[in-house]
């Protein structure tokens, strides 16, 4: 027996793509109405933003990322940012409340990035920053991911594809980090190149009195485009920088950098060339065939499981039972972390797969995804060291509660 289904109307469509909430729950509706009201937003503790900026996507208002302004406890002046979204309150009530945008998140001016298909793409951290890249880069289509640093991930990158990306960092090493993150997502996206503009490319210079000087000291800490404006730089005079090949160089992809950090390090030669890399969608190992007859050698990045993240090395207090402290991405965007003591390599590597796999890491099947993620955990290099204790209580010079550690940590 065959079943019949009915089209649905437009308002049905709705209603699925924008279901109704549960009871306290707010749910945003994407895109915003064209009958809602203009948005009106006021903190408990800020009062109202001093700046909003929308973000859209083809079909219309996602909703807006809200700065706010104030003098913090010790009296010093601080921001805060959040999202605003129009929100299903249930029982026929609706309104702005500070809510996240849904997943994927898209980028600041994403209908000028899908409209302007041959420009190139700068990418700032905030929208500050990026309202100056636009005003010093006319030629390209200044961006930024929702929420800049903390979650670059959660947006939809697929819009750089076949695009030139270009990286503003800030001065300042969650600035570096949010470049690396959103080089490695834009190649993965499909761009096909990322270039870098270090802030010393402008930071090193001022304007004063219409004259461009050397700056005196150092790029102050946190440095980043939308202070050159401040500092009198303008398109005419960023133009004539763009004119040097070097400019913009190439930005340096995990595994180069990864082998310029371990090198730098000391580390010995067969390790210092890490043939791994974290994508969006997971950890792949660089494979090179060399052909027989005319000796070429092709590169090929192979995956071998699904996003996992080697977030620090991890010892006792006698600096013992060393481990890594893993984390895992699951299918459902939740990351879990798992403090894997080294011991576990020593054998197949049964037991340890067997919790990654409990915890939701996806893997290849075969034995080169075995090997390689036997090889990737043995020989990563974390940055982070995590000392670990297994009761509460003093460990070393800390005192440590189930969430919160006092003392040396």
């Amino acid at each position: 027996m065959n079943a019949m289904f009915a089209p649905l109307s437009p308002e049905e469509i709705a209603l699925a793509d924008n279901p109704a909430p549960k009871a306290g729950e707010k749910l945003p509706i994407v895109p915003v109405p064209d009958d809602a009201p203009a948005m009106q937003f006021r903190h408990p503790r800020f009062g109202e933003p001093v700046m909003a900026w929308p973000y859209e996507v083809t079909a219309g208002l996602v909703g807006y990322v809200a700065r706010f302004d104030y003098v913090d406890n010790a009296g010093n002046p601080a921001k805060d940012y959040l999202p605003i979204t129009y929100c299903d309150l249930g029982q026929g009530r609706r309104g702005w409340r500070a809510k996240g945008f849904p997943d994927p998140r898209p980028l600041y001016r994403l209908p000028s990035i899908l409209a302007s298909t041959d420009a190139s793409v700068i990418v700032a951290e905030g929208e500050k920053a990026a309202d100056a890249a636009a005003i010093l880069f006319p030629d390209m289509i200044a961006t930024t991911p929702p929420h800049g640093a903390k979650s670059p991930h959660k947006a939809d990158w697929s819009p750089v594809a076949g695009r030139t990306v270009i990286i503003a960092t800030d001065n300042d090493e969650a600035g570096q980090q949010f470049g690396d993150k959103v080089c490695e997502l834009s190649r993965a996206a499909g761009a096909v190149a990322v270039l870098h503009l270090p802030p010393d490319r402008i930071g090193a210079w001022v304007w004063l009195d219409g004259k461009k000087s050397l700056r005196e000291g150092v790029i102050p800490k946190g440095w980043d485009i939308a202070d050159a404006i401040e500092e009198g730089w303008t398109a005419e005079a960023v133009a004539e920088l763009k004119s040097d090949p070097a400019f913009l160089p190439p930005y340096r992809d995990a595994e180069e950098r990864e082998t310029l950090r371990r090198v730098e390090a000391g580390e010995p030669e067969e390790l210092a060339r890490w043939p791994f890399r974290v994508v969006a969608n997971g950890v792949e190992k660089r494979i090179e065939r060399a052909d027989k007859e005319t000796g070429i050698i092709t590169i090929e990045w192979k995956w071998f499981c699904s996003l996992l993240e080697v977030v620090a090395e991890t010892r006792s207090t006698d600096s013992e039972d060393w481990g890594r402290l893993l984390r895992v991405t699951d299918r459902d965007g939740r990351t879990k972390e798992w403090s894997m003591p080294m011991r576990m390599l020593a054998g197949d590597g049964t037991a340890y797969r067997e919790h990654l796999l409990s915890l939701g890491m996806i893997m290849a099947p075969g034995r080169f995804a075995r090997d390689a993620l036997h090889e990737y955990i043995s020989t990563a290099r974390p940055e982070l060291k995590a000392r670990c204790v297994n009761r509460l209580g003093w460990g070393g010079r800390a005192f440590v509660l189930p969430r919160q550690t006092f003392g040396d940590n």
